[in-house]
């Protein structure tokens, strides 16, 4: 009789603990089962950043030698920047992956370098300045999308244009004059103006009318190179 009694306490208790390791078992599968389906809802979720700057593709065989893996560029103008017989450019270059990738929101953004590449005698070209603080990135522009606009060059003068359109509209154009004593090229002004709505009543009227105009130049920054040029920085570098 006492060996029966054992025998059924012990399928009791076998029985008990089977059951709490399967009950662990499903607990810790439906735990991992929920973690993977919240890193899947969480990665579905990444919106991207959106951009008005599509990657340029044609690319001359000299250009393309400035193009680092993993990177490709937005913009590319050629004109005259520093008063010799031949035509140089400038690059814009931005990271393949920024759409998913930069982070302004958290000071990590994706840097966009901008080239200074002057025209050589043989046809090519030669690096004269890099700068990655030159252009915002591609979600600086916040809610309104990328704020790049373009570039433009005229004889030593080169100006990087940015500028949103929405709620908020806002532009601002920087500009670079090329010193052909120091060989570079020096912060000549930079003309930012923000606009609103127009209230009036006139139908003829624009519909965005000048909020805010602040023109600056080198009597307010100084004497400031481009390749110490920061637009991250109020001051300007």
């Amino acid at each position: 009789m006492k060996n029966t009694a054992y025998l059924l306490l012990a399928s009791i208790l076998l029985f008990s603990c089977n059951h709490a390791t399967k009950e662990k078992t499903i607990d810790k599968l439906e735990n991992n089962t929920d973690s993977i389906q919240k890193e899947e809802i969480k990665s579905d979720s990444i919106e991207k950043h959106q951009t008005f700057n599509d990657s340029i593709d044609s690319l001359d065989q000299d250009l393309k030698a400035f193009v680092p893996k993993e990177y490709s560029v937005i913009s590319i103008e050629s004109g005259n920047l520093n008063f010799d017989p031949y035509t140089d450019a400038i690059l814009v270059l931005r990271k393949t992956s920024e759409a998913s990738t930069s982070n302004y929101a958290e000071n990590k953004p994706d840097k966009r370098p901008l080239l200074i590449l002057l025209g050589q005698k043989d046809g090519t070209y030669k690096l004269a300045y890099q700068n990655d603080n030159a252009v915002y990135c591609i979600d600086c522009g916040g809610l309104f999308g990328d704020p790049f606009t373009g570039i433009t060059i005229k004889n030593g003068y080169f100006s990087i244009e940015h500028g949103v359109s929405g709620g908020h509209h806002w532009e601002n154009v920087t500009t670079f004059k090329y010193n052909k004593v120091k060989n570079n090229w020096f912060l000549y002004k930079d003309h930012y103006i923000n606009y609103k709505l127009n209230d009036g009543n006139d139908k003829n009227a624009e519909a965005l009318v000048v909020d805010y105009e602040k023109l600056k130049t080198v009597k307010d920054f100084g004497e400031v190179s481009f390749e110490k040029f920061n637009i991250y920085n109020d001051k300007g570098y």
